[in-house]
């Protein structure tokens, strides 16, 4: 039996994903915003899921 991801985790990846892309586009500002936002995500407290 495998763990599923928190909800947390998913939209982390997902934005990393768009770092990425931003940064392989050349857009700086987008790859700031998305940065600073997996930033807050990461920072926040673990909120109980269920």
């Amino acid at each position: 039996m495998t763990e599923e991801p928190s909800r947390r985790a998913a939209v982390v990846a997902s934005l990393a994903s768009t770092l990425s892309r931003a940064v392989a586009l050349g857009d700086e500002e987008a790859a700031r915003v998305v940065h600073e936002a997996i930033g807050r995500l990461l920072g926040l407290p673990v909120a109980p899921e269920g």
